[in-house]
């Protein structure tokens, strides 16, 4: 589908189309296209990389506001917050890739020979058209093709490339201390179901309730409650795909019932959990 063509037919309504390619990588795609919705402020735990196929995105992101069209990628790094709406009046369309950081670790170890680097993304919108028609063409391979060895063969060769030309990489020795925030961020982790206090979570690292609120909005562009509300989101998405009922997936991280979960999810996937969950049914051999 030419990029130029695929300008010309504006999106009918909002549409998420999920799936995974568990089978060479541990991998999330979407194929979403959106005229009306707007993304709050949120996170992923996995990589970002989306290639616009339509119209143009805006996003608020590391304290600016980004804006990409037809032919750039949106390149964002695991944890960084960031929102998204339209910026043209036909909507904005893309085709993304969710892959998990140690898939990409693995890859940049495989070129670079750096046990232990981590890449990261230089920029977050891009204009690179040969890639992005890379990335448009491996998407629809992903979801259209059993042959394994040819799958697995291209996602190597365009995440290869999408590495070499716009991340960079990390040494460990490199990775910043531990510090308050973090430490807070790994309690709500550890225990993501657990009905935890803002004093609790405060005094375990030495301040009060208004300086830890202050630090971390400040550092992670969200407050405590709603950093641990998208990690329960993200959480989810893991459970529902290996087929746990959604009932169940809201009990086990502390939701208050199954349509709390559903809310939340809505909001920041795009879709209920039950939809979500019909499309990460594993491929059929």
């Amino acid at each position: 589908m030419a990029y130029t063509e695929a300008m010309k037919t504006p999106p009918a309504q909002d549409r998420s189309d999920f799936f995974r390619a568990d089978d060479i990588g541990r991998l999330e795609c979407l194929d979403a296209s959106y005229r009306a919705r707007i993304f709050p402020p949120h996170f992923h735990e996995e990589y970002v990389v989306n290639a616009l196929t339509q119209g143009a995105q805006s996003y608020r992101y590391r304290g600016g506001t980004h804006l990409a069209g037809v032919g750039a990628l949106v390149l964002i790094n695991p944890g960084e917050v960031h929102t998204g709406e339209t910026a043209h009046e036909q909507g904005w369309a893309y085709r993304g890739y969710y892959p998990e950081a140690a898939l990409l670790r693995q890859l940049t170890q495989d070129i670079c020979g750096q046990t232990g680097a981590t890449p990261y993304f230089r920029q977050t919108v891009v204009e690179d058209l040969p890639l992005a028609r890379r990335l448009n063409q491996l998407h629809l391979l992903l979801r259209s093709s059993q042959d394994r060895l040819l799958r697995e063969a291209a996602l190597q060769a365009v995440f290869a490339q999408v590495l070499q030309r716009h991340m960079a990489v990390r040494p460990r020795d490199e990775a910043s201390a531990a510090n308050a925030v973090a430490r807070v961020q790994q309690m709500l982790a550890d225990c993501l179901s657990d009905n935890l206090s803002l004093q609790t979570l405060a005094s375990a690292v030495g301040l009060s309730p208004w300086q830890l609120c202050r630090q971390f909005k400040r550092q992670v562009g969200l407050s405590p409650v709603a950093w641990r509300n998208q990690l329960r989101v993200s959480r989810a998405r893991g459970l529902l795909a290996s087929g746990m009922p959604p009932g169940e997936v809201a009990l086990a991280l502390g939701f208050a019932d199954q349509p709390h979960l559903t809310r939340a999810f809505r909001l920041i996937v795009g879709a209920p959990p039950a939809s979500y969950q019909r499309a990460m049914r594993p491929r059929a051999a």
